[in-house]
C-alpha cells in the first residue's frame, strides 16, 4: 500500500467537553426506572433503537404518544425534546445505534418513528454484530460499524420502498420491483407478468395506469437516468454511459435522451 494513503477515523466515537458520545453501539438492560425526560441540545446525535425485550413510551399522555413494543426499532432525531418509559410489566433491553445524520448524506425524519418492526428478527441480528463490533474493538472497529449502519439503513430503505410500492401498485408491484432492480438487462413481458399472477395485456394495462408509461418505456426510463449520473459524474462521456446501461446505438441513446430530459446528454458534463 502507498504510504501516502491512510485513513483515519476521527468524529465518530469522540468525545465532546461534556462527554457526549457521537458514535457507537450500546446495549443496557432496564428495571423500568422513573420516566425519562430528554430536552433538545441534550442529545446532539440521533440513535436507531432496537427495543430487545419489554415495551417503551415515548411522550406517554399526548398526542404524540408512541408505544414500542420489543422488535421495534424506533428512529430518535437528534436535538429534539421528548420523554420516555418503560413498561412496568417486564424487565426491558435494548440495542441502540448512536449518530450524526449530517454525515451520512441521507435524510432521516424530523419527528420520532417507528421505522420498522423486525418480524423475522434480521434487524435484530444485525444490531447484535454491530455491538459485537464495536465490544470487541479490533483494530479497524469504527469503520467496521460504520458499514453495519449503513446495512441496517440500506435494509431499512428498500423494505420501506417495498411496503410504499406494494400499497400503491398492488397488483403489479413485484413487476414494477422486478423492472426497477433488472432494468439493465433484456427480459421477457409475458415473464414478468406472470409473476404477478396477470395475463401481459392485464399487466401492461396496469402498468401503464399506474405509471402512465409502457414496462419498456420505464425501463429505458430507468437506464437514461443511470447514464445521466454517470455522465454527471464526470468519469464517463456519453458513448461510455450508454454502452453502461446497455443501450450501445448511440443515435437511440440521444433520442431516448431528447425525449426524456428534452436535453442532449453534453448538457450534463460538469
Amino acid at each position: 500500500m502507498n504510504d501516502l494513503f491512510k485513513i483515519v477515523i476521527n468524529n465518530y466515537a469522540s468525545y465532546d467537553e461534556d462527554a457526549s458520545k457521537t458514535f457507537g453501539v450500546y446495549s443496557h438492560t432496564v428495571t423500568p426506572p422513573e420516566p425519562f425526560t430528554c430536552v433538545k441540545s441534550q442529545r446532539m446525535y440521533a440513535r436507531l433503537f432496537y427495543v430487545v425485550s419489554g415495551e417503551i413510551i415515548f411522550n406517554k399522555d399526548t398526542d404524540k404518544e408512541l408505544s414500542a413494543p420489543s422488535g421495534s426499532i424506533v428512529f430518535l432525531p437528534e436535538d429534539v425534546t421528548y420523554k420516555s418509559q418503560w413498561s412496568i410489566k417486564e424487565e426491558g433491553c435494548y440495542i441502540t445505534f448512536i449518530f450524526i445524520p449530517n454525515a451520512f448524506y441521507i435524510t432521516l425524519p424530523e419527528q420520532i418513528c417507528i421505522a420498522t418492526i423486525d418480524v423475522d428478527g434480521s434487524f435484530l441480528q444485525m444490531f447484535s454484530k454491530a455491538l459485537d463490533i464495536w465490544n470487541t474493538g479490533a483494530l479497524g472497529y469504527k469503520l467496521e460499524v460504520l458499514s453495519e449502519l449503513y446495512k441496517i439503513l440500506h435494509k431499512l430503505y428498500l423494505d420501506s420502498s417495498y411496503k410504499q410500492i406494494k400499497s400503491k401498485y398492488k397488483s403489479i408491484y413485484k413487476g414494477i420491483l422486478y423492472i426497477e432492480n433488472h432494468y439493465l438487462e433484456e427480459f421477457d413481458i409475458s415473464k414478468i407478468a406472470k409473476m404477478c399472477n396477470l395475463s401481459e395485456s392485464s399487466f401492461r394495462r396496469h402498468f401503464k395506469e399506474y405509471k402512465k408509461m409502457s414496462p419498456i418505456t420505464y425501463r429505458n426510463y430507468l437506464r437514461i437516468k443511470k447514464a445521466k449520473e454517470l455522465i454527471e459524474s464526470g468519469e464517463y462521456n456519453a458513448t461510455e454511459a450508454a454502452i453502461s446501461v446497455n443501450i450501445p446505438d448511440i443515435c437511440y441513446f440521444h433520442k431516448l435522451f431528447k425525449k426524456f430530459y428534452n436535453a442532449t446528454p453534453g448538457k450534463f458534463i460538469p
